[in-house]
């Protein structure tokens, strides 16, 4: 009896189970799609020195986005691809942004005011951020947090401690002037044949037209480019032409510094110069490429009469208006001002902290020299000087009207084709001319 109830459960099963495959209830679920990877596209330049910031960001963003993948779009830097790419609704969620740029890609709506991001992240704290590097990525127009900031920037002296020490000149020290650096080099150039003691033109670097490098000696001597309400052009006023006069001579009555042009290669690297001004950033090229052929390091810019003055700046991302994931996006730049984010960026010698609480980190005068005294870049900041900002027509002193207007009247008064106070007339007048239209 036991084996006819158990032959007719096993019928009843093998009946039920016929059953549910005729319902399909047994066919095997169709395979989940593979969901497609989360993409965010960063905009930059192709410089090593960036991509190499770029993918330190990157490695930090990744631990707390495994699942994205970070799609690099390379442009030339004047952001015309930003523009053509809105047209056709093809632009990257994240855009590396220099300063001077800031207020031209705010006015065109081309990246988002990110406060509201800031505001409800607890994770960050823009209170810690240095007040100038947030400053220098805003617009007067329209106030927001435009851009993360990732290095505040300064210019400071790189000078080769071989060549100085083998022509018995004194080392540069923290406290000196123009003057003292002017004595020091025509010692070095007397002793050091084929050696210009200074260069403001190193090959892929910048060149003598460059602002923290004639700013510094405008306001050194108590002179300004732009009056305080920056409606006149004052690079002819006499204080001004004091302070350009004084950079000119460099080449002009000293005869100390390289002629712009006068070489294809870096001449800090090949020894044919003896110190290059320039920012924290150059550490790592210089670290690699000159190696152990010879002793350098860098001192803060020497004081003016006026006072100590270098160039600041800053450069940092921000997400663009047509972001397809703005939160994604914020994700990405938030992770810049994360302190282990900011100490990688020092420890690979590529620029100096932003964040207040990492300006007097140890770990920073621990790192191993070449320089020996990176520091100067923190504590140079204390004389950093940006420059004015003039109407988006009139362009900036990296482009447009403006710019062009003072490269040329440096260029004429380094190769003597007209006094300094005659090119600088004829640049305050161009410059005058555009201010006075679009006021």
């Amino acid at each position: 009896m036991q084996r006819h109830v158990s032959v007719r459960q096993g019928v009843l099963v093998v009946l039920a189970s016929l059953i549910v495959a005729s319902c399909g209830l047994l066919t095997p679920p169709p395979p989940t799609p593979t969901p497609e990877p989360r993409v965010l596209r960063v905009y930059a330049v192709r410089d090593p020195s960036l991509e190499s910031v770029i993918e330190i960001i990157s490695r930090e963003f990744r631990f707390s986005h495994p699942d994205v993948q970070v799609e690099f779009i390379y442009g030339n830097g004047d952001y015309s691809e930003l523009q053509s790419g809105a047209a056709a609704g093809n632009v990257p969620d994240v855009v590396w942004l220099v300063d001077v740029f800031a207020p031209a890609l705010i006015d065109a709506e081309l990246i988002i005011d990110l406060e509201e991001f800031a505001r409800g992240d607890g994770s960050v704290n823009l209170t810690d951020v240095h007040p100038t590097a947030l400053e220098l990525g805003s617009s007067r127009d329209r106030p927001g947090l435009y851009m993360i900031p990732v290095s505040l920037e300064t210019v400071q002296m790189y000078y080769n401690r071989s060549l100085w020490e083998r022509s018995g000149a004194p080392l540069p020290r923290d406290d000196w002037t123009w003057s003292d650096l002017i004595a020091a080099c025509k010692r070095l150039q007397e002793a050091v044949s084929g050696v210009d003691c200074l260069s403001f033109s190193n090959f892929g670097l910048v060149n003598h037209t460059w602002w923290a490098y004639w700013l510094p000696w405008v306001r050194g001597a108590g002179g300004d480019i732009l009056s305080a309400d920056g409606a006149q052009s004052t690079l002819s006023s006499p204080r001004s032409i004091e302070g350009l006069q004084g950079y000119l001579d460099l080449w002009l009555k000293h005869k100390i510094a390289a002629r712009p042009g006068a070489g294809r290669g870096d001449c800090f690297i090949d020894q044919t110069c003896a110190a290059f001004f320039s920012v924290a950033g150059v550490a790592q090229r210089y670290r690699e490429q000159i190696g152990d052929r010879f002793e350098w390091d860098v001192q803060v810019a020497p004081a003016h009469p006026a006072g100590r003055f270098t160039g600041i700046a800053t450069y940092g991302f921000a997400v663009t208006r047509a972001s397809r994931d703005p939160q994604l996006a914020w994700d990405f730049v938030k992770t810049i001002i994360a302190p282990d984010t900011q100490r990688a960026i020092v420890n690979a010698y590529l620029g100096t902290p932003v964040l207040l609480s990492l300006r007097n980190d140890p770990t920073i005068a621990q790192l191993p020299a070449p320089p020996a005294n990176m520091r100067a870049f923190i504590s140079g900041s204390e004389a950093g000087i940006a420059p004015p900002r003039y109407p988006l027509a009139c362009g900036s002193i990296y482009n447009g009207p403006v710019a062009s207007a003072i490269g040329n009247a440096l260029d004429a008064a380094i190769r003597e084709v007209a006094s300094v106070e005659g090119a600088f007339a004829v640049a305050d007048r161009q410059i005058q001319t555009c201010l006075d239209a679009n006021r």
